[in-house]
């Protein structure tokens, strides 16, 4: 009796562990099917990784690209600086312009006259002295 009851037991068993088996095989299957989709899924992401990584080099070749351009408005704005630094040294200039002309034609114009006053001195004292002359040979000629 042990072996039929046996025989028996492993029979209703096989019969009842068939069902549960057969769903076990089927959850299998469809968590080999979520491993596929996971595989593509991490693929998906992989592939998203590629592209975040190529877009975080273009983002540091437009950065550096940035830092250039800045660096060149730095450049920029210093030579700004130096001309307008320039531009007010000469309008300094231009304001001390028509002073320096009016002095410097003022003491051009002293010197003129005071070379002109010497010459008509020096004139006057000849023509002096020729008339003195002159009139001492008229008094000798009378």
């Amino acid at each position: 009796m042990n072996a039929e009851l046996k025989d028996m037991l492993q029979s209703v068993l096989k019969e009842e562990l068939l069902p549960i088996t057969q769903r076990l095989d089927g959850i299998d299957k469809r968590l080999d099917k979520i491993d596929c989709r996971f595989d593509e899924v991490d693929e998906r992401f992989k592939e998203i990784d590629e592209r975040f990584n190529a877009v975080d080099e273009r983002f540091k070749e437009i950065d550096e690209r940035f830092n250039a351009v800045e660096e060149r408005f730095n450049e920029m704005d210093e030579r700004l600086d130096r001309l307008e630094t320039d531009v007010n040294d000469l309008k300094k200039g231009q304001e001390q312009l028509p002073k320096t002309i009016i002095e410097n034609i003022g003491q051009f114009t002293e010197n003129i006259i005071e070379y002109a006053d010497d010459k008509a001195a020096a004139l006057n004292d000849r023509v002096f002295n020729v008339e003195t002359a002159i009139q001492r040979l008229y008094k000798l000629s009378s």
